[in-house]
């Protein structure tokens, strides 16, 4: 509990980079050993630099880590550090692995060999929220673990599709374990934060920086045998985790789009260069050797969205419409001819059916 203690005071040391935390660790083993330092000890080290010099001085207090560990106890967080026999093998042999990570939910999914990273887009087609949900749920039902990283879009229908087949699924954050990022997620986090796992690299309470989530990349890649990229631009997070899992020696899967989308673009080029194309869940499952009968049962992937039950004939209209990849309200007057005062109307009661989600301008089928 003393070293625990001094652990939780050293992932809260936020001006000094993951780097710098690296190479302390490398150095000393033990954030006990780093806080008995003194500033000239560090200083021949060559680690900081004059400002993170003061830094570290000005630092040495455990009031705080305290009071996080309190916080932690309240609110069932665990931290996993490089020397913890739980923090996956996976996740050492990246290019700067975590020194330690917040975790919250079942620790036990760690040690799950069979996992696989869905990253895509965050404002997907209709088309792409099917394949996520498919592939995850397929990909569920034969014991895999799914890896992304609780945004919206393909990440958050990717976890939903592996919950909703009972299966595990890891949320890797960009912000601190205790935030839920984008809040429109906030189901989502409370769900798998009880039935799956959660986890982040950075320090309690902090907010998503736009550098975190490159980093957070790295770690999506590092505890998955493979990435699944689905419908990614040619300049998104989800090419960065693809570059993270070519870099660990990862096998990365694309399942191809329209050629003349921007939506589909990253992936096509991904594809062009050598990644393996994917039409169904098989063409991933015959790279890795999964124990037991799984493949055996009759598990066939169909993307097509289940019609829900609507009574009234217009709502119905739109809901076909949405369905069939017409996702803007204004794609949505022209094609079904309704006024636009009815179709937003009739789009309101959609959502508060929770038959739909508007975001960013797009309708999404829940």
């Amino acid at each position: 509990m003393d070293e625990f203690l001094y652990w939780i005071w050293f992932m809260g040391l936020e001006k000094i980079t993951l780097k710098q935390k690296n190479m302390m660790i490398n150095r000393y083993s033990s954030p006990k050993a780093i806080f008995s330092l003194s500033q000239e000890s560090m200083k021949k080290t060559g680690i900081l630099k004059e400002s993170g010099l003061d830094y570290f001085s000005q630092s040495k207090s455990l009031e705080k880590a305290k009071n996080n560990r309190d916080y932690m106890e309240v609110h069932h967080i665990e931290l996993i550090t490089i020397n913890s026999p739980v923090y996956p093998e996976s996740l050492k042999n990246i290019y700067l692995p975590p020194v330690a990570f917040f975790t919250k939910g079942d620790i036990s999914l760690l040690e799950n060999e069979f996992t696989i990273g869905i990253v895509g887009s965050r404002n997907p087609t209709v088309q792409g929220q099917k394949y996520a949900r498919g592939f995850a749920s397929a990909l569920a039902t034969v014991g895999v673990t799914i890896v992304s990283g609780l945004a919206s879009g393909i990440d958050g229908e990717s976890h939903w599709g592996s919950l909703n087949e009972l299966g595990n699924t890891i949320g890797v954050l960009g912000t601190g374990v205790d935030e839920c990022y984008p809040r429109s997620n906030q189901k989502l986090y409370d769900r798998m934060s009880e039935e799956s796992l959660i986890i982040s690299e950075f320090n309690l309470g902090e907010k998503g920086l736009p550098f975190h989530f490159p980093l957070r990349n790295r770690m999506i890649s590092g505890l998955s045998q493979g990435v699944l990229i689905i419908e990614a631009r040619k300049k998104s997070g989800s090419l960065i985790t693809a570059n993270h899992a070519l870099e660990q020696g990862k096998n990365v899967y694309v399942i191809p789009g329209e050629i003349s989308s921007a939506h589909w673009a990253g992936g096509n080029q991904l594809l062009k260069e050598g990644a393996k194309l994917v039409t169904e869940p098989k063409d991933i499952l015959e790279d890795f050797v999964i124990p037991g009968n799984a493949l055996n049962r009759e598990n066939k992937f169909a993307p097509e969205v289940q019609i829900k039950k609507i009574s009234d004939p217009d709502e119905k209209k739109l809901y076909d419409l949405i369905n069939r990849g017409h996702d803007t309200i204004d794609q949505l007057v022209l094609i079904s001819g309704l006024p636009i005062n009815q179709v937003n109307s009739l789009l309101t009661m959609l959502e508060i059916e929770e038959v739909i989600r508007i975001q960013y301008g797009n309708i999404i089928l829940t």
